[in-house]
């Protein structure tokens, strides 16, 4: 069996650590790969893993029978829906399902569609508007470019004038292109963050271990927000209240249909939450 694994950073070259242990996996390609992932598969460093044509061209010519596209930004622009369409079986949401990591706005209103809690949040589109909220609502407050930000699109602003800069950074200066259009700006909420990931195939979810992301690039969780500094598995804040709430996202799952929002939401799925202090 040929593989191909769609990025280039720790996340694909801990699966390809994986999928090798299958004896019946015979090579991996690794489009684009780095340093270390090539001492465990092909990598393919002049096609990028945004390059959806080029993928489906090479999967074509390498007789892939099966792709796992990882990375954020080529699954909301369809990498699976390409790859499906010219016969290449993938691990991974399409570009309809995929939306729901592509754009805060729409987790969140999805989430307060199902009841699933959230922090409570208001999207906008002009600066003037959100910072009459901001005004409103006061700090520590949360700024969330909408769209995909290699983690970076959050800002958790101490104070009202840093809410402030950080949505007319985003929405007047364009800091995150149009992933930053529109912001999400959400109540503070302080508490270690428990992360729950699971398989899906669209039907059925399984859990896997809780884990624990290191954001901010500083000692004492200070410095700006990233996309991860590492991270703690399973979470010892992890508890049965928690794991009460993360599998509502089952509730999600097998309610989609109702409205086709989400069209086939397979693959890797993840549900956040905080062990809020009392």
């Amino acid at each position: 069996m040929k593989l191909m694994v769609i990025g280039g950073g720790g996340r694909e070259h801990a699966i390809i650590k994986k999928l090798k242990e299958n004896p019946a996996v015979v090579e991996i390609y690794c489009l684009p790969g780095n340093g270390g992932i090539a001492a465990d598969a092909v990598c393919v460093s002049e096609i990028g893993a945004k390059d959806i044509p080029a993928q489906v061209e090479f999967a074509k010519a390498h007789r892939i029978d099966y792709a796992v596209v990882a990375p954020d930004d080529p699954l909301a622009l369809g990498a699976v829906d390409a790859l499906s369409e010219a016969g290449i079986p993938c691990f991974g949401p399409d570009k309809k399902a995929a939306v729901i990591e592509a754009s805060k706005a729409f987790a969140k209103d999805l989430m307060q569609k199902y009841n699933i809690p959230t922090a409570k949040y208001r999207v906008f589109t002009d600066a003037p508007s959100a910072c009459a909220y901001i005004d409103a609502e006061g700090a520590p407050i949360v700024v969330k470019a909408d769209g995909l930000a290699l983690g970076k699109g959050v800002v958790v602003a101490q104070t009202v004038e840093e809410a402030k800069a950080a949505v007319r950074a985003m929405i007047e200066d364009k800091t995150f292109g149009q992933s930053g259009a529109r912001v999400v700006i959400e109540e503070f909420m302080e508490g270690p963050e428990v992360s729950v990931l699971s398989f899906t195939d669209g039907e059925t979810v399984v859990p896997m271990v809780s884990s624990m992301d290191h954001k901010c690039a500083l000692d004492g969780d200070k410095g700006p927000n990233t996309g991860g500094m590492g991270t703690i598995a399973p979470n010892p804040c992890y508890t049965e209240k928690i794991a009460d709430a993360a599998q509502q996202i089952k509730q999600l799952n097998l309610r989609r249909y109702e409205d086709r929002q989400l069209e086939e939401l397979a693959g890797v799925i993840e549900a956040e939450a905080a062990a809020l202090k009392e």
